[in-house]
């Protein structure tokens, strides 16, 4: 035989909207002392009717919320950068002076390419990599770190991985002194390779 309890029926609070136990004095959420028995006044019923409508209306709104933000990273897909670090650039670069080819490199993705210098033959260039943080010592002539290790030859493989995202400089130095003269001309050519893990 099912228990007399299970028989009763709930009520619901009139000041929350909640689901009270049989039997029970006070709601159990707001402790708003119950009236068992009683009909609801009209202006209570319309209350229990708004705060049950707009418990709906949060719940789906959270709902849709969180669906959307989900279903939008999905389609995104992971975290790019426009592609300013792939082309093809001739350079003249004065003695003891330097260019800079600058982007954004989202982390894991890696530029390839080659230099060479091309004029005066045999001069020799260097090359090295400064992340955002590295390149403000460098500027202002302070000592700084590199983000790769500097590669100085008269040509030579480009092969940056970048190991966060970051905007990285690819600085091209003529090291001859100014008194040289010697003016440089250095072929440059570089790709950027999206999502790829360099092992």
């Amino acid at each position: 035989m099912e228990p007399a309890e299970s028989r009763a029926t709930w009520g619901t609070c009139t000041f929350c909207g909640d689901a009270t136990p049989p039997g029970a004095p006070k709601c159990v959420t707001c402790g708003q002392v119950l009236n068992r028995g009683a009909p609801l006044p009209r202006r209570t019923k319309h209350w229990m009717t708004l705060v049950k409508a707009l418990r709906i209306v949060i719940v789906v709104g959270v709902v849709a919320a969180l669906g959307w933000a989900i279903v939008s990273a999905q389609l995104a897909g992971p975290t790019t950068f426009s592609d300013p670090l792939t082309g093809t650039w001739t350079m003249n670069v004065s003695a003891g002076h330097y260019v800079v080819l600058s982007g954004n490199i989202t982390g894991e993705d890696y530029i390839q390419g080659n230099y060479s210098v091309t004029s005066p033959p045999g001069a020799l260039a260097t090359l090295f990599v400064l992340n955002s943080t590295e390149i403000s010592p460098f500027l202002l002539g302070y000592p700084y770190a590199t983000a790769a290790p500097p590669s100085n030859g008269t040509n030579g493989l480009i092969v940056f991985d970048a190991p966060y995202t970051d905007t990285f400089y690819f600085v091209y130095l003529n090291p001859y002194p100014a008194t040289s003269n010697i003016t440089e001309t250095i072929y440059v050519h570089t790709t950027y390779e999206s999502n790829v893990v360099l092992g």
